[in-house]
């Protein structure tokens, strides 16, 4: 790589850094480069300062933008005829300019009158990956199946139902000549553990996304009156359409049962509630203290008594940004990020005095390591202690 090339690509992956969405591999790389010099130290450490990128943005949003390009174009135009053109200022500036596009961001916090240094320690920390896919498989007979990232199977289960595993998704078969007879129904559950999330496809064709620490229980194939299915945790639905089967997800405090349409069942054990919420079709939500037909763009949230509240305005994305490949957070506190925080990444928080009572807006990539997760809520003045898996949280 060229030292220019190089300038711009140490650049760009600063600006992933501040914004806390940098790879693995790309966060490996810069640390290396800050480790090659005293120099090259320097220049990160002022590059990630705070009160450097502020006085940089309000510098650069004082400039005229037509007249810096045209005097830009006549220095290009004259090194045609200058041997030895400096490229250096323009590279810096470049550089400097790749950063201020991360100031925004770095800034969303509301209410916020004292921010600290975007990086706080940035290149030592223990790196915590994100989750990726993977999941457990029991079948019938009580075997367990590891489904790791692109691994392959093929199996038949007892009622001949064939089972696959391609691109992450598993899928389900049913023997056609086993269609529409009432048979004894063999039972399969798929374990996402934290850490992990994982695709399926049912027999009757109805397609679901897993979340992590969840699991579900279904059928190999569907026989009978309706389509009935065990959800403990998170998963997103698109239900096959069959008016004379009505499919029904079962959770601990509620039952949801539709005939064809598109949700989103949050129902995990360390919640307080359990949130249906749907995109397409209608569902009727059943709890033991009400029922209701909730409509598209509406939520159902069922409490411990099972009573139930409807919203009906919600945020979509927010709802579904762990299906998108997100964290969406809105006015959300620690401990909510911190639990979506602990299913992804596998860790366990603990929290070292009061719980602060801070609420932040922002999204991000699910994509980061846990420590461009973490790097953002340093702004409150918050502290991550890491040790192997476990995560203390100080004010």
């Amino acid at each position: 790589m060229r030292k220019t090339e190089r300038d711009f690509y140490i650049a760009e992956l600063i600006s992933k850094l501040l914004k806390g969405d940098i790879s693995p591999e790309e966060d490996l790389w810069l640390k290396n480069w800050v480790e090659e010099s005293a120099v090259n130290r320097a220049h990160f450490e002022k590059l990630t300062d705070q009160s450097y990128l502020e006085n940089r943005l309000k510098y650069w949003n004082a400039i005229d933008k037509e007249k810096a390009w045209d005097k830009l174009q006549q220095k290009l135009e004259a090194k045609e005829t200058k041997a030895r053109f400096n490229y250096l200022p323009l590279l810096k500036y470049a550089a400097i300019l790749i950063l201020l596009s991360t100031v925004g961001i770095l800034l969303y916090r509301e209410n916020s009158k004292h921010l600290q240094k975007a990086v706080n320690q940035s290149i030592v920390h223990n790196q915590i990956r994100p989750g990726s896919n993977h999941a457990i498989l029991i079948l019938g007979n009580g075997e367990k199946i590891t489904l790791k990232k692109h691994a392959k199977l093929s199996i038949s289960e007892n009622d001949g139902t064939a089972v696959s595993s391609q691109n992450d998704v598993l899928a389900y078969k049913q023997d056609e000549r086993q269609s529409g007879v009432d048979q004894k129904l063999v039972y399969n559950t798929i374990m996402v553990p934290r850490g992990g999330v994982y695709q399926l496809i049912l027999a009757d064709g109805s397609k679901v996304w897993m979340n992590s620490a969840s699991s579900l229980r279904y059928p190999t194939a569907f026989s009978g009156k309706d389509r009935r299915v065990y959800l403990t945790g998170e998963a997103y639905f698109e239900v096959a359409k069959n008016a004379r089967m009505p499919f029904i997800v079962k959770t601990n405090k509620a039952e949801v049962q539709v005939l064809g349409t598109h949700f989103n069942v949050m129902a995990y054990d360390d919640e307080s509630s359990c949130k249906t919420t749907l995109l397409e079709g209608a569902v009727k939500v059943q709890s033991s203290a009400a029922v209701n037909v909730i409509k598209p763009g509406q939520q159902a949230v069922i409490d411990i008594q099972g009573q139930q509240k409807i919203n009906s305005d919600i945020d979509v994305d927010e709802e579904l940004a762990w299906k998108n490949g997100l964290f969406i957070f809105k006015d959300a506190g620690i401990k909510g990020i911190m639990q979506q925080a602990s299913r992804w990444y596998d860790v366990d928080v603990v929290y070292e005095g009061k719980i602060p009572e801070i609420q932040f807006t922002g999204q991000m990539s699910r994509k980061v390591d846990f420590y461009g997760f973490t790097n953002i809520l340093k702004y409150a003045g918050l502290n991550f202690n890491i040790k192997g898996k476990t995560v203390t949280i100080t004010k």
